[in-house]
C-alpha cells in the first residue's frame, strides 16, 4: 500500500478527530484559535499568513484552508515522526497521537508501548534506528495487534496525567478508541491484502509462511491502561 495514501488517510481521520473546518476559541483551551487541529497558540511558526499583514494572529486561523492544514500535517509532524518508516496502521496511530498530544511526548509514547511488549529501548523521544528496529520484529513476529494496543493504553495513561482530563477527558478517551478500532481495521485489511498477494504470486506455501495479526492479548504485561479491558 503506498505510503502517500497511508498519509492522506491519516490526515483525513485526524482532520475529522479535530472537527475539520470548524473554527473554535475555548477559553478552556491553551490552544486559544484553533482550526482543522492547529491551535494559534502553539504553531505560531507554522500557521501561514493568510492576509499578507506581517503577523499570526487568530485571524489566519480562521481564513486557514485544508490545504494550510496539510503541509503542517505533514511537514511537523509525520515526516519528523518518522511515520512513513512505520507499518501502514501504526503510522495512523503515531501521526494523530504526534498531532494532538505534540511532538515532544508522542515518541515517548510509542516506544513506552514497545517496552510494554516486552523489548527494552530506551524512551528517549527520538524515533531512530534502535526504534524502528523493535517494531519491526514486533510485526514480523505477529504482534502488530499488541503492539497497536499498548500504544493506545499508553496514550490513554498519557492524557490522564494531564491537568485538562476533567474537562476533556472523556473526549480523549473517545478519540484514542475510534483510532486504535480504525488502526486494528487497516492492519487486519493490510494482511489479508498481503496474504492474498503472496496466494497469487507463490501459491499456497508462500501464504503459508506469512506473518499473521494476532488478535492482541488484553491482559499482555506491561499495559497501563488496557482498551476495553479490566
Amino acid at each position: 500500500m503506498p505510503k502517500e495514501s497511508t498519509l492522506m488517510r491519516s490526515f483525513h481521520f485526524t482532520m475529522d478527530e479535530e472537527g475539520g473546518e470548524t473554527y473554535t476559541n475555548d477559553p478552556r483551551d491553551p490552544g486559544g484559535p484553533t482550526k482543522y487541529g492547529v491551535a494559534l497558540n502553539f504553531n505560531l511558526g507554522t500557521i501561514p499568513d493568510k492576509n499578507g499583514d506581517g503577523k499570526i494572529t487568530a485571524l489566519d486561523v480562521r481564513m486557514m484552508e485544508e490545504a494550510d492544514a496539510l503541509v503542517i500535517y505533514r511537514d511537523r509532524y509525520w515526516r519528523p515522526g518518522k511515520c512513513d518508516a512505520l507499518p501502514d496502521a501504526l503510522a495512523l496511530a503515531h501521526a494523530d497521537t504526534l498531532y494532538n498530544i505534540g511532538p515532544g511526548a508522542a515518541p515517548r509514547i510509542l516506544q513506552r508501548a514497545v517496552n510494554a511488549c516486552g523489548l527494552g529501548i530506551a524512551v528517549d523521544g527520538k524515533i531512530g534506528p534502535a526504534t524502528l528496529t523493535a517494531i519491526r520484529h514486533l510485526e514480523r513476529e505477529g504482534r502488530l495487534g499488541d503492539l497497536l494496543r499498548a500504544q493506545a493504553a499508553e496514550r490513554l495513561y498519557y492524557y490522564k496525567t494531564r491537568p485538562g482530563w476533567p474537562v476533556y477527558g472523556r473526549g480523549w478517551q473517545a478519540r484514542t478508541q475510534r483510532c486504535f478500532d480504525t488502526c486494528m481495521a487497516l492492519a487486519v485489511a493490510t494482511q489479508e491484502a498481503t496474504d492474498k498477494d503472496s496466494n497469487s504470486s507463490h501459491g499456497k506455501a508462500a501464504s503459508e509462511g506469512a506473518v499473521a495479526i494476532r488478535k492482541p492479548d488484553k491482559r499482555a504485561n506491561g499495559y497501563r491502561a488496557m482498551l476495553g479491558g479490566e
